[in-house]
């Protein structure tokens, strides 16, 4: 199944228009209300003093009474200069007297005062809106002024400055004008905005998606897939977490690998070298058996004797097998604690001093003078040097020499050298002497050896951090070295 590699890319850019296009109605809606906002304060402005020219033009009341003429002529003046407005007389309460045009009917029989005195009392024509006795559900902008005669108060004119006739005209105008704008402004807005904002992301996710592709060509086998970290932030971020995954799992593949060839290297190796002994056990056995009667005593000895070795060297096989499986399958912690490794060394070779002498081969100590405590596991450290000597004894003829030395290494370190006079090993086989059941080509007495013993000391040392080193001439003996760290107080 081929992915999408540019469905990132489409859902942030669906959700990006969705919140453009939203932004855009906020956007319109906040021009047309603003812009409503502009215009009524332009308004007012402007006609800022109407209703006080209309009171210096009229005097409608006469001895406190209202003299219709007058106010009739009032209304027709207003009329004449301005159809559009809507003049109201009120009391100094805010109850409506008279209005014109009078044949507009009233809905509220009266005006918040409120307004009209901060309005006629404020000088910094700050904008405000009061009330529409024919709408009033609407607050609009208005003009107002004080009637007086004599000094005394007796009535307000009131103006709506935007009426309803005004209003009829100026919304259908004014509307359509504000909405093409807002409409066309936001279009080019948004496409601009739109197009740079695609730009943007389709940057950004080509970073994901180049990662997506890499890693479904992993998916699909190519473990040697990649991403190159060209970016920064997020991005890099993620890719090297999975540069860093990709090689812990190929590790994790080829340890499997490695270790499902060991597994058919060992089945191989154990059914070779187990079925040697236990035919040897089960033909020596069946001998017996089969002459019973007129075997004799010195046969039947060499039979038992054999079977005793076939015996031992399968005892021996199962237990290094056993020991070997543990160390690879990491079953095996290292318990270090501080000791001379002068008299480990010093004990050992004490215990291989009567098998040396059986073979003629003797066994000498250079052990360095109060060389400080190391830091390691007494046991398998103990295990190296069994089977490092173990080896030597192997590969060296009679009469020959095995020397064991312990000196200071650099300033962290004790250096371990077990060499032997033994016949050295081919070059050639160099590079395969640490691998399990190696076994030198041209050397026939290894009746006894399993192949295993310096596979196991390799991996001991591997647990102290130290590393097995091999010097080797043939025909003339060979060296093996080892450090262990010096045990810090």
């Amino acid at each position: 199944m081929k992915p999408s590699f540019n469905s990132l890319f489409w859902k942030i850019s669906g959700v990006f228009f969705i919140l453009l296009t939203c932004v855009g109605i906020i956007y319109v809606y906040i021009t047309i209300d603003y812009s409503g906002k502009y215009v009524d304060e332009v308004n007012q402005r402007l006609n800022r003093n109407t209703a006080k020219n209309i009171v210096e033009n009229s005097t409608p009341f006469y001895d406190g009474k209202v003299i219709e003429p007058a106010l009739e002529e009032l209304f027709h003046h207003v009329m004449a200069i301005n159809p559009s407005l809507e003049v109201y007389l009120l009391d100094t309460m805010g109850k409506i007297i008279a209005w014109y045009p009078p044949e507009k009917k009233l809905v509220l029989l009266s005006v918040n005062m409120d307004p009209v005195h901060y309005f006629i009392r404020d000088t910094s024509e700050v904008f405000i809106k009061g009330d529409d006795p024919l709408n009033p559900s609407v607050q609009k902008v208005f003009s107002a002024s004080p009637l007086t005669m004599n000094n005394m108060l007796y009535a307000y004119i009131y103006v709506v400055l935007a009426g309803q006739e005004y209003h009829a005209a100026s919304d259908i105008l004014f509307g359509s004008y504000l909405m093409k704008i807002s409409i066309g402004t936001m279009i080019v807005a948004l496409l601009a905005t739109l197009l740079i904002g695609l730009l943007i992301i389709r940057v950004i996710t080509s970073n994901y998606s180049r990662i997506l592709i890499v890693m479904q060509k992993f998916r699909q086998g190519d473990l040697k897939a990649r991403v190159k970290v060209r970016s920064s932030g997020e991005e890099r971020q993620l890719a090297e977490m999975f540069n860093e995954m990709a090689d812990i799992l190929t590790s994790n593949i080829d340890k499997l690998k490695e270790v499902e060839n060991l597994r058919r290297e060992l089945i191989a190796n154990v059914s070779h070298d187990l079925r040697t002994p236990i035919a040897i056990i089960k033909g020596y056995v069946e001998t017996l058996q089969m002459k019973e009667e007129t075997i004799s005593v010195e046969e039947r000895k060499r039979y038992i004797n054999t079977v005793r070795e076939s015996a031992e060297k399968l005892e021996k096989l199962v237990n290094e097998l056993f020991e070997l499986s543990k160390l690879e399958a990491n079953q095996v912690q290292a318990k270090k604690e501080p000791f001379i490794i002068s008299e480990l060394v010093s004990d050992i070779s004490n215990k291989y001093q009567l098998i040396a002498k059986t073979k003629n081969i003797s066994i000498n100590t250079n052990l360095s003078k109060e060389l400080p405590p190391v830091l390691a596991d007494l046991s398998l450290i103990e295990r190296v040097m069994q089977n490092l000597i173990d080896n030597a004894m192997k590969f060296t003829p009679e009469g020959g020499r095995i020397t064991i030395a312990t000196q200071k290494g650099n300033d962290n370190d004790v250096e371990v050298v077990v060499s032997d006079t033994g016949i050295g090993i081919p070059e050639t086989e160099r590079e395969q002497i640490f691998a399990r059941y190696y076994k030198a080509n041209n050397f026939t007495d290894l009746k006894n050896s399993t192949g295993l013993g310096l596979a196991i000391a390799k991996k001991i040392l591997d647990l102290h951090d130290s590393t097995l080193h091999l010097m080797s001439k043939e025909n003339a003996g060979s060296s093996f070295i080892f450090k262990l760290p010096l045990h810090r107080n």
